[in-house]
């Protein structure tokens, strides 16, 4: 079949088609075709209405296929049948398009549902994040404050703490600072009563039974003093024996060495138990006290005995050789004479009191701590043989102090 009457034949069935609907717009009664009918009964009139040009057309081509059919009825059919396949074919390309254009829209639709689920999502999200942060900083807020009101309290408990500390230590150092000036006191009262020696290397031992301790103490040169070798070769002496029959409550034991002859180097120092004497008062344990005078530094020393106990080292100290001790003596002569030659200006001018309080009692201190009692009265001889003219009576009693 050739292409020309392809194109006639969908003519005629669009034609007949267009007809069609136009009958039953009009709502015209059916024209009866019968079997057989030719082009040129077309045209007779049949009691209905006439039908338009397209009509008349359209009968034409109708006539004309019939015509076709029948000199060649294998090709209009194979011409319907193209024309059927082409019209399926487009039927199922607008369907394909339409199913992809409905597809393309619920994807669109999708990704704009999700898009705004994200969103909501997003939305939701900071939200939380927000409330969230916001109570941690709540939550920080309150723990600052409940810090800082635990750390003041804490400061103020410390301050309270610091300050019972600092009052029991100065209760602890005025009462050793008393205990140190009784044992003293009663240290020079016993050396006095035993007519004993004192210098700038001493050792002394006290106690308070009639018992017999017996004091050692082993020099530099490792030679041991004691109550069977009172005097050694580096002329220290133990000069005070006490207690060998119970003299005395209140015994006391000294070795000493001459003002500024003690040897330089290590010193060792012990406490023997040596007998208990069947006394009233004298009973075991014994407690002792040994008192050191190292080149002018004071220590003391606690312990206690029964008698069967083996020998108790107590200490052991170093000073220097006796000619560093003196140069160190000699510097020191020469800064308390011009600390005194300075009060006594200050004395003559009345700006005494204008000095800081600090710096007054740190001198004091100082003197205290370098030149004892005993050490410091000489100190005050040579400088009164010294100076011409009198020492003031005000630096007097404060050197005394």
């Amino acid at each position: 079949m050739e292409p020309s009457e392809f194109v006639v034949a969908g003519i005629l069935i669009g034609a007949a088609g267009l007809g069609l609907l136009r009958a039953i717009a009009r709502r015209e009664p059916p024209v009866e075709l019968n079997q057989g009918l030719t082009a040129s009964g077309l045209d007779t009139d049949q009691n209905s209405a006439n039908f338009t040009k397209a009509r008349h057309e359209f009968d034409k081509k109708l006539a004309m296929l019939a015509n076709r059919k029948s000199s060649g009825p294998s090709m209009s059919e194979l011409a319907i049948k193209r024309l059927e396949e082409e019209e399926r074919n487009r039927l199922e390309i607008e369907a394909k398009l339409a199913e992809k254009e409905r597809e393309r829209a619920e994807k669109e639709a999708r990704a704009r549902r999700e898009a705004e689920w994200e969103a909501e999502e997003a939305r939701l999200e900071a939200e939380r994040l927000a409330e969230e942060e916001r109570i941690a900083e709540e939550r920080r807020a309150e723990m600052e404050r409940v810090e800082a009101e635990r750390q003041a309290e804490f400061a103020a408990a410390e301050a309270e703490r610091q300050r019972e500390v600092d009052a029991a230590r100065a209760e602890r150092e005025l009462e050793a600072r008393n205990a140190a000036e009784a044992a003293m006191a009663d240290l020079r009262e016993r050396l006095e009563r035993e007519g004993a020696k004192s210098s700038d290397v001493q050792i002394s031992l006290v106690w308070n039974n009639y018992n017999d301790l017996d004091l050692h103490v082993v020099c530099p040169s490792k030679e041991r003093i004691h109550g069977g070798n009172k005097i050694s070769k580096c002329n220290g002496e133990l000069d005070v024996d006490a207690n060998v029959k119970p003299d005395t409550r209140k015994p006391v034991e000294n070795v000493v060495w001459p003002e500024g002859k003690g040897p330089g180097g290590t010193y060792e120092v012990y406490v023997h138990h040596y007998k208990k004497h069947n006394k009233r008062r004298s009973r075991d344990p014994t407690k002792f006290q040994v008192i050191v005078n190292a080149a002018g530094e004071f220590k003391e020393y606690e312990g206690s005995l029964t008698h069967g106990d083996p020998i108790m080292k107590v200490c052991e100290f170093t000073i220097d050789p006796p000619e560093v001790r003196a140069a160190k003596k000699r510097e020191e002569e020469a800064r308390l004479t011009q600390q005194l030659a300075e009060v006594e200006r200050k004395l003559s001018s009345g700006n005494l009191v204008d000095e800081p309080q600090e710096d007054s009692q740190n001198e004091i201190e100082e003197v205290e701590t370098i030149a004892q009692p005993d050490a410091l009265s000489g100190l005050m001889e040579e400088l009164e043989a010294d100076n011409s003219s009198e020492i003031d009576p005000e630096i007097a009693d404060l050197l005394e102090d």
